[in-house]
């Protein structure tokens, strides 16, 4: 069966990463490839974000991980993130995961989230009304208390870009 373009150019980004490994560490693979947000612009604007060094954390609905049965990462594996139009663009590690409701996310985590204004005001309003639209979606009436999957990760490798001064 053929891999389809988005998984063997994913394949393909992976590969190139691990040739910049010592030989001892190249027989691992990662998780998943995936996008951040949902859309092309949006997809895009996000993975602009990631490669600058702006937004360095996440989060996801854990209802929703679980409705779409989703496996669980863990601290430690990485990720091929995708571009608004399914290319790869980086190779990012999972740095830190914690469960939190949603009410318990902190400004730190705002500011990481990179997105808006960087604040927890901006974070709570834009990101409630994201998660709200998951749980109509399920059927499932959104809460402060909704339990989030909150990620911080690192970019590992970026090929083409030129680190920051």
């Amino acid at each position: 069966m053929a891999k389809d373009p988005v998984t063997t150019a994913a394949d393909m980004m992976w590969h190139a990463y691990l040739e910049t490994l010592p030989t001892s560490m190249r027989q691992r693979t990662y998780f998943e490839a995936c996008q951040f947000g949902a859309g092309r612009v949006m997809a895009d604007q996000l993975a602009h974000l990631v490669l600058d060094g702006i937004k360095t954390a996440t989060s996801d609905l854990i209802w929703h991980m679980e409705w779409n049965q989703k496996p669980m990462w863990d601290v430690g594996d990485e990720h091929v993130l995708l571009d608004g139009s399914w290319r790869p663009v980086c190779v990012f590690r999972t740095t830190q995961l914690e469960t939190k409701r949603f009410c318990d996310v902190d400004a730190a985590f705002a500011y990481d989230y990179g997105e808006g204004t960087r604040t927890l005001v901006w974070w709570r309003e834009h990101v409630y009304a994201w998660y709200a639209s998951q749980c109509r979606e399920m059927g499932v009436e959104p809460t402060q208390e909704m339990p989030l999957l909150c990620e911080r990760f690192e970019v590992v490798y970026a090929p083409g870009r030129v680190a920051a001064i």
